[in-house]
């Protein structure tokens, strides 16, 4: 049998290259759409493991602040505790660099005296005495000097908060080869020079332990939690990282499952391409029957060509992907550091564990997409095989039961889900993998339906859609693969679409003021970018002004998660309508707001179990403290959660400090845009950004778009592979039917009109793939809409379908089915009335 693999697969290729290339186009789209998605993930997280490496090396724990930062006395009470053998204090902030909106350093501010024996990277030799004494000296990476075009004793204005300091390029210092995923835009530099150009002397973010030999780490860390007393956490580096892994589970989930979308379409690839094969082969394996093979063989030899099949589907997904992933890295990374505050990716790897993970899912999808007619082709009887109109017969009679199969699937997904609700998160994609699955089901029937509308009287479009259903066994399948795309295509876009809209009212809610304020380093340093006072002081004199909102920022840990904890006047006039309240009393709100209670937003509430009445956990300083929630509002800042309290409160947990971002009210009739110049030129020599609500506003939709960037690929990747399906089933029929084909060119057929009944079946696939597509796009686009967004994001959204772009993308749909249809079709006109024999009769 093996003789005969080899021999049956070469007479394929020779026989059937165009269908061979189609099917390993499917695998390899299918497996490079998920290995690009598996790629960007993993280096997400090696970004920001790689980073603490290179920054701690071999540090066993890390003492970090409950807010954010921490009080540098806190070093002498870790050095004090029996087993540590050495504590070095780190000072991290963003810092922006002037005059490059898409530039920042990572700063680092380290004791160099210790980092200089103790940390895994080291200054040029005899670069210690400039660095600590030269002012503004730092070290950057070779690669964000390349980058930037910086060499050593080049000067770099940056900027933290409204801040202003000018930095020196003292030395390069290539921290990516501790780890090679760690940020180039690492920069490092005295402790003590950082915090008195950009930083509060006496605040610093972290402290990196090392354990004396011999000590266990257990041990050490529950010393030191004592010793702290609540008012700082130790963590060891893989407890940070997989609190980075949290943080972005939900994320990568979404964009996992949308990945293995692309790889189910390219699994009914395989699946039309398999069973064409075995179509054309029927008495070839009937005759192997007949003289002593076994079904257990027939079945091992046709699930060998398709594992063939998907190892050379692999062999070309495995660089697809990696491109893919390089192509997308710019969006996926930007997502990461707007929405979850964590390092950027800065590069991507293949590392031997995603090469398997290619090879498994290309050839496992290859062999599942080839399961069904394998089986079939093995128990089939000898007499059976040998005559070729049993198989569209049995499909045809199967029509009606795989209907009802899909219904079945779907209906079991909708229990499961009920069933699971609330207990695993997970079960929103089980009941949307019951719509992706309903809908190919349904292909046949649909296709028999199609079939039976109208009887047109002479060859030419119309007859092609009348004739689809003679071949339904790979028109189904190209209708069906079409159908999952299209369903993923506007599932995503209503998805897209909807969240925009509530976005844009959310924005109409909240986005009151004429004038905002805030610094080019605010978005990433947050609490640590604050507005000097004689900023607040030139605001407050600003012609027309009649209110100055002021807020203050800070990432701290709150009911059990990390959460953006914001401090804004409740005593502002009008204060109610900042917010938009899904639960509670808007006025009782804001009064109990300045009484020291706290407004938590709608992701926060649904994953924390809060509500009005219950109270908010918030790990301070100090200690815990527990605020009561006085409503609810709507927010779609950061699916990790966000709550609001007074300035008061905010004063009262973390200290007094100069706020991150102020909005101006003006007059009635004031012009905005002409009070952004004015102050942009009274504030010329502060770092500040000031926009206008309408500039704010499009920045914020412009981010937006910039998130949602990735699923345009995996959606454009599906749409292709289905494509692909449709010229791949239409190729089957035109080898199928040759001799009917041949039948119709004797009785005077013209070449035209056997192109238009090709391209009359490519458009009655892409009809009922579009048809079922649409209908399995609503049901998908609910699932996203009122399930998954809520279960894994927390927020929820209104359902407003973007009615111009479905309507284009259904265009776009025919178009590809017909233009997928060309080449078959060309190929159907070309046979000759030679090719007549007694399969067209």
């Amino acid at each position: 049998m093996r003789r005969y693999l080899v021999r049956a697969i070469a007479k394929e290729l020779r026989a059937s290259r165009a269908l061979f290339i189609l099917a390993v186009a499917g695998v390899a789209l299918g497996v490079g759409s998920v290995l690009s998605i598996q790629i960007l993930n993993r280096s997400a997280l090696g970004a920001f493991a790689g980073s603490v490496r290179a920054l701690s090396g071999e540090a066993d724990l890390s003492v970090l602040g409950w807010a954010g930062f921490l009080d540098e006395r806190l070093l002498d009470e870790v050095l004090s505790v029996r087993g540590v053998a050495a504590a070095i204090p780190l000072w991290r902030a963003e810092a922006a660099v002037d005059g490059r909106t898409d530039a920042s350093l990572e700063l680092v501010g380290a004791d160099l005296l210790q980092a200089a024996v103790r940390a895994p990277w080291r200054l040029p030799e005899g670069g210690l005495g400039d660095a600590l004494t030269r002012r503004g000296w730092v070290a950057v990476t070779p690669a964000l000097a390349a980058e930037m075009g910086w060499r050593v004793g080049d000067r770099i204005p940056v900027s933290l908060g409204s801040r202003r300091a000018t930095l020196v390029v003292g030395a390069l210092v290539d921290l990516q080869r501790i780890a090679p995923l760690a940020s180039r835009r690492l920069a490092v530099m005295d402790i003590a020079q950082a915090q008195a150009l950009l930083g509060e002397r006496g605040r610093i973010h972290q402290l990196d332990v090392r354990a004396a030999e011999g000590v266990s780490l257990a041990e050490l860390r529950a010393r030191l939690e004592a010793r702290l007393g609540g008012r700082a956490r130790v963590l060891t580096p893989e407890q940070r990282t997989a609190e980075a892994e949290g943080l972005l589970a939900a994320f990568r989930l979404n964009l996992t499952a949308l990945s293995l979308v692309s790889l189910l379409v390219g699994g009914f690839l395989v699946y039309a391409s398999v069973r064409a094969s075995l179509a054309r082969r029927r008495e070839e394996l009937g005759v192997l029957r007949a003289v002593g093979a076994t079904r257990a063989q027939v079945l091992r030899l046709v699930l060998a060509e398709a594992a063939l099949l998907g190892a050379a589907g692999t062999a070309a997904g495995i660089p697809l992907g990696w491109l893919a992933a390089r192509a997308n890295v710019a969006a996926v990374s930007g997502t990461i550091r707007n929405l979850y505050l964590l390092e950027g990716i800065e590069a991507v790897t293949l590392g031997p564990g995603l090469v398997l993970l290619a090879v498994a899912t290309g050839v496992a999808g290859a062999v599942a997409g080839a399961l069904g007619p394998a089986i079939d082709a093995s128990r089939e009887d000898p007499r059976a095989l040998l005559a070729s109109i049993t198989l569209e017969e049995r499909v045809r009679a199967r029509s009606g039961r795989t209907l009802a199969a899909g219904l079945a699937a779907l209906a079991a997904a909708a229990a499961a889900h009920v069933a699971l609700r609330g207990r695993w998160a997970p079960s929103a994609f089980v009941l949307a993998l019951g719509v992706l699955v309903a809908v190919p089901l349904a292909a046949p029937a649909a296709i028999r339906l199609l079939a039976r509308a109208g009887r047109p009287h002479r060859l030419g479009v119309a007859y092609g859609v009348r004739t689809l259903g003679a071949r339904l066994g790979s028109s189904a399948v190209a209708a069906g693969a079409l159908a999952v795309a299209v369903a993923m295509l506007a599932g995503v876009t209503v998805m897209v679409g909807s969240f925009r809209g509530s976005v844009e009212r959310w924005l109409d809610a909240t986005l009151r003021a004429d004038v905002y304020v805030s610094t080019p380093s605010w978005r990433r340093a947050r609490s640590d970018a604050t507005l000097a006072p004689e900023v607040i002081a030139r605001l407050r004199q600003a012609p027309g002004l009649v209110g100055l909102d002021l807020l203050r920022q800070v990432q701290v840990q709150a009911a059990g998660r990390r959460i953006s904890l914001s401090g804004l006047d409740g005593a502002l006039p009008g204060g109610e309508r900042r917010v938009e309240l899904l639960a509670g009393d808007p006025a009782a709100a804001m009064a109990a707001l300045r009484g020291g209670a706290a407004l938590v937003s709608e992701p926060l509430a649904r994953k924390a179990g809060l509500a009005p009445g219950s109270r908010l956990a918030v790990r301070g300083p100090g200690g815990e403290t527990a605020l009561p929630v006085a409503g609810v509002y709507r927010d779609y800042g950061t699916e990790g959660g966000a709550a609001l309290v007074d300035l008061s409160t905010f004063a009262r947990l973390f200290g007094p400090g100069a706020p991150s971002n102020a909005a101006l009210y003006l007059a009635p009739g004031a012009d905005a845009e002409a009070e952004v110049l004015r102050l942009r030129a009274a504030l010329r020599d502060h770092a500040v950004q000031i926009r206008s609500n309408r500039t704010l506003r499009g920045e914020v939709l412009a981010l937006f778009e910039q998130t949602f960037a990735v699923t345009r690929l995996l959606q454009a990747m599906g749409l292709v592979i289905a494509a692909a399906g449709v010229t791949l089933s239409l190729l089957v029929l035109a080898r199928e039917r040759r001799g009917e084909l041949a039948l119709y060119r004797a009785l005077g057929a013209t070449r035209p009109q056997l192109f238009a009944v090709f391209l009359g079946r490519g458009l009655g696939i892409g009809l009922v793939g579009l048809a079922l597509g649409a209908a399995g796009g609503a049901g998908l686009a609910r699932v996203l809409v009122d399930v998954v967004n809520p279960a894994f994001f927390g927020w929820s959204i209104a359902l407003h379908p973007p009615w111009g772009a479905l309507g284009g993308q259904a265009l776009a749909i025919l178009a590809a089915a017909a233009a997928a249809s060309l080449y078959p079709a060309l190929t159907a006109s070309r046979t000759p009335a030679a090719e007549l024999s007694r399969d067209a009769l």
